[in-house]
């Protein structure tokens, strides 16, 4: 797999993730402009069910898709049955569910909704068959394409549905029809479908590698899950809703970042997984691109929380500040923890990456727990959250270590520099909100001054990542294929 193609690659999946989530934000902003903080707490229930399902329906099949290098048409259409029949029934069991989880949550109003929203399952099943066929091939081209049409045709549909005064199902629209734009856009563009029967020897070798992924995606998902979870249980629709505005913002960039970063790298790395140096080498290169984009954006982020609340949502919305600030700083870490990650998944260890994710979710659980019963506040549940984030970077190191020799303190030393960028950069914005401007200006001026200050500091620094961009750029100019 050459360099080039990598990089272009990488330069599609950024473009996927910024140009559509940069319109996802606008849809987002416009629709929180239109709907009561409440219709977010509800949807946000809503869509902890149905993402947890969908792990279900994936059952860890669509990343051994990507990681076997011997995976042929039987084994593609032989996860798109099992997807399917699993599909079926979770939208079964959502469907009986739901009266059971609306009078739980005491919301009767979600009722209806989760039923119809269910239903998008056979449609994410679907995709993710397409998904592993893009990420396999590289072809970020076609997804960006796809998820273009899909958010504006979607976005538009919530749009309309909200100056309707639909509430909830705005919000439930949108969602839905993303899933079918998506589905139907992704067939056009990838051309598969099923082509042979279901084979039980392709279910078990895949299965091998699939289900102690699934179980760890499991793990992941009810993590997540969770604290939103308990919002929804101990407190008000509100409260739900701005913790979950909060993370909306904060997972936004670092996620979405992180997402272009590892849908390419882990194919690559899946390449490289018996030849150790240049694994070591590559997950290095990763790391720094991952944590240079990321770190000065999460910072930034918590800095200018309370001018971008103020410019871009009602002061309805101001109670999310406190969330965008405290989150922000836990997903800082994100760089760190999906290198581990991708590295393992990409060895083929799933057996350690299973019991990994036990110790992983275990810990967080006993944050969350303490958070939760010693303090009885959603801001607790946010900073434990965020420490529990940056011990969850430290505990993935630790196979990593064993297996490559690059562990925690390694990877410290690779982007320290650009930690302390962000800081820096971090304490300047954020003394701008001092300033008397109108906001739209001032939040101009902290974006422009904090983008200054933190690549002068990088430079001053002289950090790895800006050396390795420069010369990916240079070489890019040059017409290298190396």
């Amino acid at each position: 797999m050459n360099k080039s193609k990598v990089i272009s690659s990488l330069i599609y999946k950024f473009a996927e993730r910024f140009s559509v989530k940069a319109i996802g934000l606008v849809i987002s902003i416009i629709l929180a402009r239109l709907l009561s903080p409440e219709y977010f707490g509800q949807i946000a229930i809503i869509n902890v069910f149905v993402g947890l399902s969908q792990t279900f329906v994936e059952g860890g099949l669509n990343t051994a898709l990507v990681q076997s290098k011997e995976a042929d048409d039987r084994d593609f259409s032989t996860v798109f049955y099992i997807c399917m029949a699993v599909s079926a029934l979770m939208v079964a069991i959502l469907f009986f569910a739901s009266p059971f989880i609306a009078d739980y949550y005491r919301n009767p109003g979600i009722t209806l909704p989760l039923r119809f929203y269910s239903v998008s399952l056979f449609f994410g099943a679907f995709n993710s068959i397409q998904m592993a066929i893009i990420q396999r091939e590289l072809k970020f081209k076609q997804q960006f394409v796809c998820s273009l049409i899909s958010t504006v045709l979607s976005g538009s549909l919530g749009i309309a549905l909200a100056f309707m005064g639909a509430g909830i199902w705005a919000l439930v629209g949108y969602y839905f029809a993303y899933a079918v734009v998506s589905s139907f856009a992704m067939l056009i563009a990838v051309r598969w479908v099923p082509k042979s029967r279901f084979s039980l020897d392709s279910a078990k070798r895949l299965y091998g590698y699939g289900l102690r992924i699934f179980a760890s995606s499991l793990m992941t998902s009810l993590y997540n899950d969770i604290r939103p979870l308990v919002i929804g249980r101990k407190f008000s629709d509100a409260d739900l809703g701005y913790y979950d505005r909060g993370h909306q913002f904060s997972s936004l960039i670092a996620l979405n970042i992180d997402n272009a970063v590892t849908s390419v790298m882990f194919p690559v790395f899946s390449q490289m997984q018996d030849e150790k140096e240049r694994l070591i080498r590559t997950a290095r290169n990763s790391l720094g691109i991952n944590a240079f984009l990321v770190f000065p954006v999460m910072l930034g982020m918590a800095a200018v929380a309370e001018p971008m609340v103020r410019l871009l949502l009602k002061d309805a919305w101001l109670p999310s500040v406190i969330f965008i600030q405290i989150l922000c700083i836990g997903e800082a870490q994100i760089p760190l923890t999906t290198t581990n990650l991708v590295v393992l998944k990409a060895l083929g260890r799933s057996d350690i990456f299973m019991k990994q994710e036990l110790l992983r979710r275990s810990l967080m659980l006993i944050v969350l727990a303490l958070t939760v019963f010693c303090f009885d506040s959603p801001v607790a549940i946010a900073v434990g959250f965020t420490f529990s984030a940056w011990l969850d970077a430290f505990v993935t190191s630790l196979p990593i270590k064993r297996l490559l020799g690059y562990g925690f303190l390694g990877e410290l030393r690779d982007v320290w520099k650009l930690m302390l960028a962000s800081a820096v950069m971090a304490a300047v914005v954020y003394a701008m909100n001092l300033i008397a401007l109108p906001l739209a200006l001032k939040l101009l001026l902290q974006i422009l001054a904090g983008a200054a200050v933190y690549l002068g500091v990088c430079t001053a620094l002289r950090a790895d990542s800006i050396v390795f961009i420069l010369n990916i750029l240079k070489k890019r100019r040059g017409g290298s294929n190396e």
